[in-house]
Order: structure tokens, then sequence, then C-alpha cells
């Protein structure tokens, strides 16, 4: 942005912080480290008692992660190697998230960490935590509440992120020269914000929320399947419950709000439903004494659907995206761009 696009005025101070309007109180900086230090302690935490309960002899209770899953059988139940291939996607990304916060002077500061995350994460392990513990101790119906807990804490943590990257938005569309610069970024324009801290900041809950997301009907059905509830009643929620995550999915993908569609909780969700489907192809010896045949494949075809659905979806609206872009792109380099009937007002399938 070049001082022609705006008058400054004479008297614009010289020392002015264009990171923040706002006197800040000696107390922030120290604040911050120990909530960056907290997010750190938190990954570390809930890490340890994923290995330990995955891969250790003992697990948790006597119990690993597989043999509570196949203790509880459902039909939303994804095959366990795509469910620790996942969670280990999780936890690197995340990892790599707690390293950076606290040491990377680019994200440590960044407003999408600040303010976007604030204390969302460390509520969201505190709450996995005893998810973890409870579901191995047999308390189905406290490791459901706080399971919904962490649900709650990862989508509002989201929420929290697009709420301020609206707020950047606006500075970056301000003639003030004082908000000229979202704080903690480089940013000037729209575009440089929307890919600023995203792999470090955005993706790892992104991905964390959508998988969250599929384990709350997931373990819905084993607190129902443990309360002795009709078998038919089990198969309505596994089918609408395919349907509830498509739809959220669906309006992810399509929605036209600035900041560009989201990819990473979709994705996690249609990976979800190919893990319930290529489980179902080989069920354990409890679903199938269950349930008749043709439910399991309901369940099947409906999973294969939906996933199919998902990554069509995502990928059409990724190229449609693209190509709006760089149509976007090169009518303003030819200068025959009009901002006030352009291509950003055009529908995304138009585009």
């Amino acid at each position: 942005m070049s001082d022609e696009d705006f008058d400054l005025p004479t008297d614009f101070p010289t020392n002015i912080d264009i990171n923040n309007s706002k006197p800040k109180s000696p107390a922030m900086p120290f604040l911050k480290k120990v909530m960056n230090a907290l997010n750190l302690i938190s990954y570390i935490v809930v890490l340890s008692t994923y290995l330990i309960a995955t891969y250790s002899n003992i697990g948790i209770n006597n119990l690993s992660d597989e043999e509570l899953l196949n203790k509880h059988p459902t039909l939303l139940t994804p095959n366990y190697k795509s469910t620790k291939f996942i969670w280990g996607v999780i936890f690197f990304s995340q990892g790599v998230f707690a390293v950076a916060q606290l040491w990377v002077i680019r994200c440590r500061d960044h407003i999408l960490l600040v303010e976007g995350i604030g204390p969302m994460y460390i509520l969201a392990s505190f709450a996995q935590l005893i998810w973890y513990v409870s579901f191995a101790y047999g308390m189905l119906i406290t490791s459901f509440v706080f399971l919904f807990g962490v649900f709650v804490c990862a989508v509002g943590l989201l929420a929290r992120q697009y709420q301020t990257f609206r707020k950047a938005e606006m500075k970056i569309e301000s003639k003030n020269a004082a908000d000229m610069v979202v704080p903690g970024t480089l940013a000037k324009k729209k575009e440089e914000f929307v890919d600023d801290g995203y792999w470090l900041l955005r993706f790892p809950f992104g991905i964390y929320a959508g998988w969250i997301s599929c384990m709350i009907p997931l373990m819905l059905s084993i607190v129902l399947s443990t309360l002795e509830v009709d078998v038919v009643v089990l198969v309505w929620v596994a089918v609408m419950s395919v349907a509830l995550l498509t739809g959220l999915s669906m309006g992810l993908l399509l929605r036209k709000e600035n900041g560009l569609p989201s990819y990473s909780m979709p994705s996690a969700i249609a990976y979800f439903f190919c893990g319930v489907r290529v489980e179902l192809e080989a069920p354990n010896d409890i679903i199938l004494a269950m349930y008749d045949e043709a439910y399991l494949n309901l369940l099947k075809n409906v999973s294969a659907i939906a996933a199919v659905m998902l990554l069509v979806t995502a990928v059409s609206r990724f190229g449609a995206v693209y190509l709006r872009d760089r149509c976007m792109k090169k009518e303003e380099q030819n200068d025959e761009y009009d901002a006030t009937a352009g291509l950003d007002e055009v529908d995304y399938v138009q585009a």
C-alpha cells in the first residue's frame, strides 16, 4: 500500500505501533509466554497418554485402545489402522504447532494464535485426557460428555480463528495507517493473510475438529449399545450421523464467505467414512451377530457414497476457486477489473 492511496495528516505520530493501536499492559508478554508454555505441556500430556494407550503393553486400565474398540464394536467404528494413521497426522501437526508457537517468533506473536486459539487448545487437551481415561475405565457416559467437550473446544477454536480473520480483513481494508498491518503478521493484502500461518495455526485444528466430530456419533453408538437399545435405533443413529456429518462438510466446502472454503475438516470426515467402509468389509463376530447383512450393506453403501461425494466436491471446489483466482489476477494485470462488479461477486461455479 503506497502513500498515494490515502492522505496522511500532518500531525501523524512517528512512533505509532502498527501491531496494536491500544497500549499494551506490561503483563501481556508474560501471559503470552505462560499460554504458549501451557500449550506445549498440554500437547505433551495428551500425546503421552495416547502413546501409552496405543503402543504400551499395559495400556490404560490394562486395555489398549484397539482392545477397547474391539470390546465396543459399532456400525461407525473405523478400521483401526486408519484410526492410528489419522491420529498420527493430528499429533504430528499439533507437535509442529506446539514447538513453533513457543520458539518461532513469527508464529508466537501471530494474531491467529494470540486471539484465535487462546486457551481453547488447553481446554480441549484437558477434556481429551479425561475422555481417554474414563473410556478405558468403562465410564462411558462420562467419556461421552468430555468427548463432547473436546468437540466444543475444537469447533470453538476454529470459530475464534474465523472471527479473528474477519477482524484482520477489516484492518487490511482500513485506510487508517495504524491498521495497515495485521498484528503478528506481515500481511497487507487479504491473500497474504489467508496463507499466513495456515499450516502451523489452522490446519492442525481443522483436521483435529473433523476427526473429533466423527468420534461423537461413534461414542454415542457405544453408549446406546451398552444400554441395550434396539438394533433398529442403532442403525438409524449411524445413518443419520453419516448424513449430518456429510451436511456439515458440504456447508464448509461450499461456503462463499471470505477466507476460502475449509478443506481439512471435511477431508478428515471423508477419511472417517472410508475407514468405516473398510471395517464393514470384514466386521468382527459381535457385529455379525447383532446386525443383519442388509443393515451392514446399507452402512457400507452410505459411508462409501458419502466419502466419494465429499472428495469429489472438495476437488471440484478447489479447482473452481483456483480458476476464479487466476481469472481475477489476470483481470487485475490487464487493468480491466471492475472493483464494484468484479469476479469476487460472481458465484464460484460461474467463476
